[in-house]
């Protein structure tokens, strides 16, 4: 075993030394998830090309290092962060922020992209040539990474497009006898040393089509199908689906990922958003089912949000979704990286309190308007639950129509959105991931402690979407947010407990209730360090990794070598 001194030269050579972290201040913002995770790391490291990762990855492999990938840190789950400090051996962070780069193949129909390539900066690759991708950017992960969301089996907002699923990647693997393969399994000749290989992806020398296994499963192309499937007494989708796990699918940073092959879309030619809203949520489930069985093609999103975190995202989020109308979501986790610096240097400050960043901008948020368009301001007031609809242009006038028939007997109502009001629809849907960090910042909470996430699929024929907790359970909760994809049935419910409650036994008992309404979780931000990995989760994940160096722990996994 040499020293960790030489570990740390051999990674200067590998990455450069500026691309080499070592400092605590400069590690804070890769060691501790958005949300939730924090750990310790002897070292992080940023390589600025694909042939840098592979050389330190074989720096970390023949040091015996972990090696913990992570893209964008959105901190879901906290599963791309150390899991506390005992691990069996140095823990070494590859950040793969730098490594950005899309290849757009096969007629603009498929793209290459790269381990640090964001779904904002696919999205605007794609844009100019009328073709979208499979995901866009969602409620609680902005600036998520498209590579991550594959090994993440990340579900999206896109009702008819599923998990982020290819069968197709270019990844890194650890055997049994420490031997790190390269292993190209994109469906493209790339040569056959890793040096070739990575050598003729950056450069994009190679042909397509040219190899038998071109032709295959580049994404859940049978979702739209399950979802319609009203009366299943199961979940559309779930973290740990045997369907969904292949290679880096699901692999949730057990290899190495250098690059997905995934699909593209035609782009829609326009889109219109319809706002529902009622004080029963029986009339949402009831309409889900209405609009599932009886749409001639299926909408392109629905969005949930219950009053609750419509409420506390205007109070507390308010400057994450202004951020995003002003600049967009690209510059999103630049400001949020700027933020946990100015965090750093402000704890440092004894006169100050440590969350005195977080203080300003809830004093902004505070004395501020909501910024929101008055009809659904209006529509807060009035409802409890809260339902928005995206279409195609061609698709409004049919919806139009079966909303008016649904509602015609019914309590609740609805509005076909100007496009402000689209706007801010999604803007406050997308904020909802964050307000409930924002409260425990602003209040001082430490998140870890306080706040608890379920991340839920639901039966297809399940009649309740809520939560309902026993009176025992909900006297335990400060504050609550519940949103999610619901078509789908992923519901996200955050609760904040109050002081001195033992978060263990609050989550054990919600998760003792979930089973029993049959529901499935996580259902779309993978296991992290919050879930239980199931059987056949852990099986895939010792196949990838049988020596338990790339993020072990994950799932309340071993964390030690060989997963002893």
């Amino acid at each position: 075993m040499t020293s960790q001194k030489e570990l740390l030269r051999q990674l200067a050579d590998a990455s450069g030394q500026k691309q080499l972290l070592t400092h605590q201040d400069d590690k804070a913002w890769y060691t501790r998830g958005f949300r939730v995770g924090q750990g310790e790391a002897l070292a992080v490291v940023l390589p600025l090309t694909l042939q840098a990762l592979w050389k330190t990855l074989q720096v970390c492999v023949a040091h015996d290092a972990i090696v913990l990938m992570q893209a964008s840190n959105t901190g879901v789950t906290g599963g791309s962060t150390p899991d506390g400090s005992d691990y069996d051996r140095d823990v070494i962070i590859i950040s793969t922020r730098r490594l950005k780069g899309v290849q757009v193949i096969d007629d603009n129909r498929q793209v290459i992209a790269f381990p640090g390539t964001t779904l904002t900066e696919l999205e605007q690759t794609l844009q100019p040539l009328g073709r979208e991708p499979h995901s866009v950017i969602g409620s609680s992960c902005i600036g998520a990474s498209v590579v991550g969301g594959v090994c993440n089996n990340s579900g999206g907002s896109l009702i008819r497009r599923g998990p982020a699923f290819t069968e197709k990647s270019l990844f890194a693997r650890i055997h049994d006898d420490g031997r790190l393969e390269m292993v190209n399994h994109l469906g493209i000749d790339l040569g056959e040393t890793p040096e070739a290989m990575l050598d003729n992806l950056t450069r994009q020398q190679y042909r397509t089509g040219d190899r038998p296994d071109w032709q295959g499963k580049i994404w859940a192309d049978d979702y739209a199908d399950r979802l319609r499937d009203v009366d299943a007494d199961s979940p559309a989708r779930f973290n740990g689906d045997l369907r969904y796990l292949h290679d880096s699918a699901g692999s949730a940073g057990k290899v190495v990922v250098f690059a997905v092959h995934l699909p593209t879309f035609a782009a829609s030619a326009g889109s219109e958003t319809f706002y529902m809203g009622s004080n029963d949520e029986r009339e949402l489930v009831a309409l889900r089912r209405f609009l599932l069985t009886r749409m001639s093609e299926l909408p392109q999103q629905a969005e949930y949000i219950h009053r609750g975190a419509f409420d506390m995202t205007v109070r507390y989020a308010k400057h994450m979704y202004l951020a995003i109308r002003r600049l967009g979501p690209q510059a999103i986790p630049r400001l949020m990286a700027n933020k946990a610096k100015w965090d750093i240097r402000v704890g440092h400050l004894k006169l100050l309190p440590r969350n005195a960043v977080d203080r300003a901008l809830q004093l902004f948020n505070q004395l501020t308007p909501a910024f929101v368009a008055p009809r659904i301001m209006a529509w807060r007031d009035g409802y409890e639950h809260h339902l928005m609809i995206k279409v195609e242009s061609a698709q409004a006038d049919e919806l139009q129509a079966l909303l008016a028939e649904f509602f015609r007997e019914r309590s609740g109502d609805f509005f076909r959105c100007d496009a402000r009001e689209a706007a801010d629809a999604f803007l406050v849907r997308f904020g909802v991931g964050g307000c409930t960090i924002s409260y425990c910042d602003a209040l001082g909470y430490n998140p870890n402690e306080r706040l608890v996430a379920f991340d839920v699929a639901l039966r297809r024929n399940d009649d309740a979407w809520r939560l309902e907790l026993p009176p025992a359970l909900a006297a335990q909760v400060e504050v609550d947010s519940c949103c999610g994809h619901f078509f789908c049935f992923v519901n996200h419910q955050d609760y904040v407990l109050k002081e001195g409650v033992d978060a263990g036994a609050f989550k054990a008992e919600v998760m003792a209730y979930l089973e029993q309404r049959g529901a499935k979780y996580p259902a779309e931000h993978n296991v992290g360090h919050l879930y239980h990995a199931s059987c056949e989760h852990v099986a895939h994940w010792q196949q990838l990794d049988p020596t338990n160096s790339c993020n072990p722990g994950i799932g309340k996994t071993s964390k030690k070598k060989f997963w002893a």
